[in-house]
């Protein structure tokens, strides 16, 4: 019984270490108890905080809460869980004013089997496709990892590299801007829908060059 006490305790400590080699740089964004760091674009009751977990259910008017703070470069990351049928995103280099899936990008939350890639899980919304098309599970936890150099993003999916884009490429995306907010979209469904997220934290790169 020691021998076992004694071997779990070496794992646990072990994967205590991983996970903190793994996460050596990053500062959390979203401390797990209120919204505090974070400004509403919505309403309030469209967003609810417990245990750690970041909640918005649908038809609530949460519309999306942004970052105190604008990002240039950068690697965030984050867990989520959205509903069957669920719809959500994070925002990334967005603005104040306008919708930010339009003035940055929506790294898109979405339980919609058969969906054009191009709005799917895991797409830059209506610019770039995931490749390949990440798990999408309903009900089930899923990490992102989204890094952000200069013209260039990023994005991995439980572990799997989804996308790796230069957004210099593309006509519709070539003059959007390189720095800007953090986003999290509410639960953008009917009632009965929700979106969670976790763990969000963010680790600042340096400018190449610096």
């Amino acid at each position: 019984m020691k021998n076992i006490t004694n071997t779990l305790l070496i794992v646990l400590l072990y994967s205590s270490f991983t996970f903190a080699a793994e996460d050596k740089g990053f500062k959390p964004i979203f401390n797990g108890k209120n919204l505090e760091g974070w400004t509403l674009m919505g309403k309030a009751e469209g967003w609810s905080v417990k245990d750690g977990i970041l909640r918005s259910e649908g038809a609530k008017g949460g519309d999306w809460i942004r970052s105190k703070e604008q990002y240039g470069d950068y690697i965030l990351k984050l867990d989520w869980k959205v509903s069957a049928g669920g719809n959500s995103g994070i925002f990334i280099r967005a603005t104040e004013e306008g919708n930010p899936w339009i003035t940055g990008y929506e790294v898109q939350i979405l339980d919609a089997p058969g969906r054009d890639l191009q709005y799917g899980t895991g797409s830059l919304y209506g610019y770039f496709s995931p490749k390949p098309m990440p798990d999408h599970t309903p009900d089930k936890w899923h990490t992102f990892e989204i890094q952000c150099v200069g013209s260039k993003i990023k994005i991995t999916a439980d572990g799997v590299k989804i996308l790796d884009v230069d957004q210099l490429t593309n006509e519709k995306s070539k003059s959007k801007p390189v720095k800007g907010y953090i986003g999290l979209q509410d639960s953008h469904s009917k009632a009965g829908h929700y979106i969670e997220y976790r763990n969000i934290r963010i680790k600042k790169l340096k400018p190449a060059g610096s």
